[in-house]
């Protein structure tokens, strides 16, 4: 989708002249009426590009999260893999096999990477709309998810 930034609209110059002498006052006021009437379509424009700019922000930084939680579980899956191969676990270390984590993390940074690609389109969507409307139940539904599950794998990884 390409944005385009609007230029902000001019002065028109018959009113800069009725401005500058004594204009009479209905059609002034009316030219300046016209004139505020663009003027605000124009900042309507801008703030539009910037809530866009901003959406797709928010989109890279979930991005970047996504790609962190996989290449963190790859790696912890990957020193698994080998700390068995080697035989290298010891039976009273809570982190015997980390593998499942690891394959989990990776699980993980893919959806998240799927949910911000689904939000990313449905604020764009509300934006051109017009409309946004917070969808608090999806982020205390996301929140409350990655809660239950970071705290049941840190409670498996250190305690059973």
């Amino acid at each position: 989708m390409a944005i385009h930034v609007p230029e902000p609209p001019a002065l028109p110059e018959e009113l800069a002249k009725l401005l500058e002498g004594q204009p009479d006052a209905a059609s002034s006021s009316t030219q300046l009426a016209v004139y505020r009437t663009r003027l605000a379509v124009y900042r309507t424009q801008v703030s539009n590009l910037r809530s866009h700019l901003a959406n797709e922000r928010t989109h890279l930084a979930y991005m970047r999260t996504s790609v962190s939680l996989v290449g963190f579980g790859i790696t912890l899956n990957r020193f698994a893999q080998w700390l068995i191969e080697q035989d290298r676990t010891a039976t009273n270390v809570p982190l015997v096999d980390a593998r499942h984590v690891g394959s989990f993390m990776v699980v993980l940074g893919l959806m998240l990477l799927a949910w911000s690609l689904y939000r990313f389109l449905m604020v764009s969507k509300d934006i051109e709309q017009g409309q946004f409307v917070a969808h608090d139940r999806a982020i205390f539904i996301a929140s409350l998810g990655v809660l239950v599950v970071g705290g049941g794998t840190a409670l498996w990884m250190f305690f059973f």
